[in-house]
């Protein structure tokens, strides 16, 4: 495969020749016309009217005047983002409401929008902004404004609302977002060398698929002069292929399963779109894209809930299975169509990766109706070996999300939104997490920046790993297992490495080997954790981690741990000779940590009783067949 496959697809002369001529694509039909829209089934229709009636009650929420200050004084993104992301959906509500009740249902709120948004003084986060003010605090310079992911969805939200409702805007609000539009994004894309645009080998990751997504159809349906549209088309295309170039050959994340969706879903978004402005569509046939498009399959513990390591979220409120299905179509893949159509609906409307075009486009999508009308049962595949993501999931049975579920990995810690944890692992009983990773709360200032991994949630003592005389995981590139491998089978699946690396040399570790193993040959099926270690000297303390949702009761005598709440029960033994068993609880206060664990979370420590140098030790894990 060419390192540039897009650009050898669509070089800039074909790209030239093949666009379609400024402000004639139509990758959606307007809200006027109602064969189309009338056709919405009841279901999603009921939803999304109800959604778009709650959000455009009462009156604009106001951007507050400090949410700059609030960010560079005190680190806090809600002051600002949370009526920032209210305004974009009160904007995307009213163009839903008018697609569904038809022209003339939201006029005065899609008029207001448009002026609302067109006159804030910037469409940048501050946590993104480039252009600060002496000491550090924030500041947008209207002058020269900086491209950010919510900077470039602004974007894409008023190009398509100018393509699907423009017929109910005054001229002067058309007019409006054409100029605000070219000025705040597409004119600073084409001038400016981003970071997000790799052209000097920064590591790309979410940020140039998202952007490019939103860039990519602003440039189709906005510009109008066909060489400006044509540079612009071409510029995005070679940032494509240099993201693609970043994305393992296995088509995992390493951001996590919550990032996919806009990391692989919104570069699968730039080839539609390319594709429907082209009419070629060869990139669909891309090993590595087809690759990508199966992640979501792999990382599927059962019901709502998602392998979610580095700032992943393990169940996916926001994501849009419309998308999904129409990437398994692409692809020709009948697990990811099937994947798709056994997903609920998205519930989390208001997200702030929730794009207006990604949110009606499987409106109208006849295929996708139909596949949800009978929906198949999810995929559920035996296990998944990711050798260059070095992650492997497995479980008890293909098709079947009850009994036991692992996922481990190997890696290294500095992926992208990493978290240290190179050899951690997540078990699931009957379709629900209960040695759990923890995922990511808020943002804050901290998130991405020096303190990073002053986060609890970050660190490798909350992750279900060792802490080696009170050493943690290092964070870093060099950080990172040796000696990966996986070996799989119709009854064993097994992923061998040695973490020595993953800690700093202060903590001697010389090597720590550890074996997970899922064996299926005999019921009930056992997952086995076995260490083995070599450290430069004797520890004072030595400590296996274990993360749960709890309950958690523990056999010192018998060495064994209950973990998990009744139907999702975890039987782990210990050696209670060498270990001892201590818990501890704490209190979750972040609220997006609080909305999928609740208000605690324990940590079982094992603590050897006399720490060597030398060791080893096995812990086994069973579904607890039978509830206490």
């Amino acid at each position: 495969m060419s390192d540039s496959p897009l650009s050898d697809l669509l070089p800039a002369d074909r790209l030239a020749a093949a666009l379609p001529r400024p402000g004639t694509w139509r990758p959606l039909p307007p809200a006027a016309d109602r064969a189309t829209w009338g056709r919405v089934p009841v279901a999603p229709r009921a939803r999304l009217a109800r959604w778009a009636e709650e959000r455009l009650a009462g009156s604009w929420p106001p951007l507050p005047p400090d949410g700059f200050e609030a960010f560079g004084v005190r680190g806090d993104r809600v002051h600002h983002e949370g009526p920032y992301f209210a305004r974009r959906s009160r904007m995307t509500a009213a163009v839903v409401r008018t697609l569904l009740a038809g022209p003339g249902a939201a006029t005065d709120q899609l008029i207001e929008g448009v002026r609302e948004l067109c006159g804030e003084p910037t469409w940048c986060l501050p946590a993104h902004e480039r252009s600060p003010r002496p000491g550090g605090t924030p500041a947008p310079d209207p002058e020269r404004p900086t491209v950010d992911l919510f900077a470039a969805e602004t974007a894409g939200l008023l190009a398509f609302t100018s393509l699907l409702v423009g017929d109910e805007l005054p001229p002067e609000e058309r007019g409006t977002i054409e100029a605000e539009v070219r000025h705040r994004v597409l004119a600073p894309f084409r001038e400016r060398d981003w970071p997000w645009l790799g052209l000097r080998g920064e590591p790309l990751n979410n940020w140039t698929p998202w952007i490019l997504s939103n860039v990519l159809p602003a440039t189709l349906l906005l510009d109008d002069d066909p060489g400006t549209q044509a540079f612009g088309v071409a510029r995005a295309v070679a940032a494509l292929d240099r993201y693609l170039a970043s994305v393992p050959a296995d088509g995992g994340c390493d951001e996590g399963i919550h990032y996919w969706w806009r990391a692989a879903a919104s570069f699968f978004e730039c080839l539609e779109h390319l594709a429907s402005a082209t009419g070629e569509d060869g990139a669909f046939r891309l090993p590595v894209v087809a690759s990508m498009a199966r992640y979501p399959v792999a990382a599927h513990l059962g019901g709502e809930w998602y392998v979610n390591f580095a700032d992943g979220r393990p169940v996916l409120r926001a994501a849009e299975p419309g998308l999904l299905y129409r990437y398994g179509v692409r692809t020709g893949d009948a697990d990811v169509r099937a994947q798709a159509a056994s997903m609920p609906p998205a519930t989390d409307l208001d997200a702030p990766d929730h794009s207006l075009a990604r949110l009606v486009t499987p409106l109208i999508d006849d295929g996708w109706h139909q596949a949800r009308h009978t929906p198949p049962a999810a995929p559920l595949p035996r296990q998944t070996w990711l050798p260059d993501t070095q992650v492997l999931t497995a479980r008890e049975q293909a098709g079947d999300s009850g009994g036991l579920f692992v996922a481990a990995k190997a890696g290294h810690n500095d992926e992208s939104h990493n978290h240290n944890d190179v050899g951690s692992f997540i078990v699931g009983v009957n379709a629900r997490p209960v040695v759990i990773d923890l995922g990511v709360g808020t943002y804050d200032r901290s998130t991405f920046g020096p303190d990073r991994y002053r986060i609890w949630t970050m660190r490798s003592a909350w992750h279900n790993l060792p802490l080696i005389d009170g050493h943690e995981q290092a964070a870093g590139r060099h950080h990172t297992a040796a000696d990966v491998g996986a070996q799989l089978s119709a009854t064993v699946a097994t992923l061998t490495l040695d973490l020595a690396g993953a800690w700093p040399q202060e903590a001697g570790v010389r090597s720590w080997r550890r074996e997970l193993t899922l064996a299926r040959g005999a019921k009930p099926a056992t997952l086995t954790v076995r260490d083995d270690w070599h450290l430069a000297e004797q520890p004072g303390d030595l400590a296996l981690h274990l993360v749960t949702t709890g309950p958690v009761a523990v056999d010192q005598a018998a060495g064994t741990l209950a973990l998990g709440p009744d139907g999702h029960r975890l039987a782990v033994r210990f050696d209670a000779a060498g270990y001892r068993a201590e818990t501890e609880e704490r209190s979750v206060t972040d609220a997006k940590l609080r909305a999928v664990w609740g208000p605690v979370v324990h940590r079982v420590r094992l603590v050897a009783v006399r720490p060597e140098a030398s060791g080893a030790t096995v812990l086994t894990f069973q579904a607890a067949r039978n509830t206490p």
